[in-house]
């Protein structure tokens, strides 16, 4: 056991040896988190806790693969079988796999993603004759899931002042799923929970089943996460929570971090342990991370520190527009790989909003440097991987109108909206679903020939397909044989309206291919229900997937928990970070603050933060000011340079008194 805690510094050795309360491991920004955690799930191992008893909650599947090969390193092969490693949602699955039947639900249910929510919710706005394109179909899903987060029913929203229109459509959202026998994301958290309120015998089994229950990334729970976590420990109380309040950036999607800030209340006899020595980040980065996140008042006091010494300073640049900004940052990637050795992968550049990135990749691409891009363009909304995914959940549940409605469209076969309309309503009055109103398509009133047509082909393909899915062909071969019968590649690549990304667009089904068959190998299955289940679930992770040297282009908040030796910060202005519609609702701007601070802890060596004095707002070009964020942090921190409009610099001590009379002009604000 000695070993195990040997390389560890007082406080994590503290935090992994701790027993006999709940125990609160605040965990600051590169303090080695993930170390302790593995390290104390292994001391549990060794100290004679059954590893089936093990549970370890974390928010990506990447990070649940990371953090079980980490105790894979630390223990033996055998010790590991049992230790349950997963997301909230896995193992809500997993709870509703084995006990979802005592709910009612159905043995065959089906996982939707973000695109079937949309798609299901346009539906409902017209069956209750709204028009879909006149509403944000994707504002107000997130304005459902916080409801049903906050466990909200659609009678509660309605109570609320000018709530009735949004609890109509929530209340028919719910009332779609269940007809179809589909389930959400929110409902393999809410499901397990009503579960287990409900059923006694249920919740002593997973309790027992559960009896250390260890949680990651502890600040971005949301209150449901609270109640399934609390649901399962409130009894044995042996939970150990890790997270880090100034890194709490989720609140958007529904994390609290007065999850974290009050555990010692939620777990009386709570025990709190900080780690506050850094092991990522030279000394000027830290003492500049400090400076602004020291400002919030909603945070439990902690202080970086790093024996590893000052290192360079960060470097703020002001630049004339946003198309300098991505020239500069261009220019200082090519001499650093130039001058310095680095490769590109050392580098990533972060940014507050998508608009920003379409300028950064036009400078790149021109510059001919590498890059990848996370946070924007999910490799899973790309319409072509959306189109076979459809066939494939329709292959697999007849009765999935909504991947109907998407797969007969691909390739064209001269099926339109007014013919689909038909088809849903025939179903409908008949009691049918997609599969027994395709065999009824002769007997569906009003359908033109040519569309009767593109029907039939359709038809024959999918019971082909649904032959194979019975058989229990491999999954990725069934997605090879769907592209050759449709003649997918000729398609898309001949098709003079793709263009030259035709062959792109090829290319993507083939990764996606290629991920089935990764998933199918690292979990040891290959029925297509598995396997899409999966893909749904590793959405995130499989998307991010990259090999090669190439610089990263992200987000703020997809950056969290990863980083680099150098770091970019682009866009360090009023409106942007602070985001103008947080300045504009009022509610302060400590999430932001903590974003801010999120992204100057990613760097390990190296940190420029850079801003404008104009940016394009929409179509206009408009006078923009330095974020406020960027002012906490003094010159004893930061090189300060000044890029005049020809893109000259300005002498050092010039660019320093301008700096502090900026600072001073807008020393005021908070």
């Amino acid at each position: 056991m000695t070993s195990l805690t040997a390389d560890l510094n007082p406080r994590q050795k503290e935090a992994v040896l701790h027993r006999g309360s709940p125990l609160l491991v605040l965990a600051g920004a590169g303090s080695g988190k993930t170390r302790v955690i593995t390290r104390r799930i292994a001391h549990l191992i060794e100290g004679g806790v059954a590893p089936n008893t093990i549970l370890a909650l974390t928010f990506t599947n990447k990070a649940a693969r990371e953090m079980a090969d980490r105790v894979r390193s630390l223990i033996s092969e055998e010790s590991m079988k049992g230790i349950t490693v997963g997301t909230f949602h896995a193992i809500g699955l997993q709870i509703l796999d084995k006990d979802g039947d005592k709910l009612g639900l159905p043995s065959h249910r089906s996982l939707m993603d973000a695109g079937d929510q949309q798609a299901a919710l346009r539906q409902c706005l017209k069956d209750l004759r709204m028009d879909p394109k006149s509403h944000d179909t994707m504002h107000i899903l997130e304005v459902i899931s916080s409801a049903r987060h906050l466990f909200k029913s659609p009678q509660d929203v309605a109570r609320e002042p000018g709530r009735k229109l949004i609890a109509r459509i929530y209340k028919a959202y719910l009332e779609q799923k269940a007809a179809y026998g589909r389930l959400d994301f929110d409902d393999l958290i809410l499901k397990p929970i009503e579960l287990l309120r409900t059923h006694e015998d249920v919740l002593m089994k997973w309790r027992k089943r559960f009896g250390h229950i260890l949680v990651d990334e502890f600040q971005d729970t949301s209150l449901s996460q609270l109640e399934f976590i609390k649901l399962l420990a409130s009894e044995h109380r042996r939970i150990c929570v890790v997270g880090d309040d100034d890194q709490s950036i989720y609140g958007w999607r529904g994390a609290r971090i007065e999850n974290i800030l009050n555990f010692e209340h939620t777990f009386s006899d709570a025990k709190a342990i900080a780690l506050e020595q850094n092991y990522r980040s030279t000394g000027h980065i830290l003492d500049a991370a400090n400076a602004v996140i020291s400002k919030n008042t909603m945070r439990r006091e902690k202080k970086l520190w790093t024996d590893v010494g000052s290192g360079a300073k960060l470097e703020s640049i002001r630049v004339p527009d946003d198309r300098a900004e991505a020239s500069f940052v261009s220019a200082t990637i090519q001499k650093l790989v130039r001058e310095e050795g680095r490769k590109f992968s050392d580098m990533g550049i972060l940014f507050r909003t998508g608009a920003q990135a379409q300028v950064i990749e036009s400078s790149l691409n021109f510059a001919e440097i590498p890059f990848r891009t996370s946070g924007t363009f999910d490799f899973f909304d790309r319409k072509e991987v959306k189109d076979v995914i459809a066939w494939l959940k329709l292959m697999q549940r007849p009765s999935d109108w909504t991947s109907f409605m998407r797969a007969v469209g691909f390739p064209s076969r001269g099926v339109g909206p007014q013919t689909i309309e038909r088809l849903v309503t025939y179903s409908r009055t008949h009691g049918q679903n997609v599969h027994r109103t395709l065999e009824s398509i002769d007997r569906v009133p009003g359908l033109k020939t040519g569309a009767l047509n593109g029907l039939r082909t359709f038809r024959k393909t999918l019971m082909d397909g649904r032959d194979k899915v019975r058989n229990q062909e491999d999954s990725a071969g069934i997605v090879a044989w769907l592209c050759g019968e449709l003649r997918v590649r000729e398609s898309l690549i001949r098709d003079p309206t793709q263009g030259p990304g035709g062959e792109r667009n090829w290319r993507n089904i083939e990764l996606l291919m290629a991920a089935m068959k990764r998933l199918q190998r690292r979990k040891q299955v290959s029925s297509l229900r598995d396997v899409l289940r999966l893909l749904a679930l590793e959405r995130q992770a499989l998307s991010e997937e990259a090999d090669g040297d190439q610089v990263s282009l992200m987000t703020f908040h997809a950056a969290k928990g990863l980083e680099w030796p150098v770091v970019f910060m682009i866009g360090c202005e009023e409106g942007l970070l602070p985001h103008q519609r947080t300045l504009d609702e009022g509610s302060g701007t400590d999430e932001e603050r903590r974003l801010f601070y999120v992204g100057i802890t990613r760097a390990r060596e190296r940190a420029y933060l850079s801003y404008g004095r104009r940016r394009l707002r929409g179509r206009q070009s408009v006078d923009v000011e330095p974020s406020r964020f960027m002012l906490d942090i003094t010159l004893e921190h930061r090189n300060h340079t000044d890029r005049g409009i020809q893109g000259f610099e300005v002498e050092a001590d010039e660019a320093k008194r301008r700096f502090e009379a900026l600072k001073a002009r807008l020393g005021g604000k908070k």
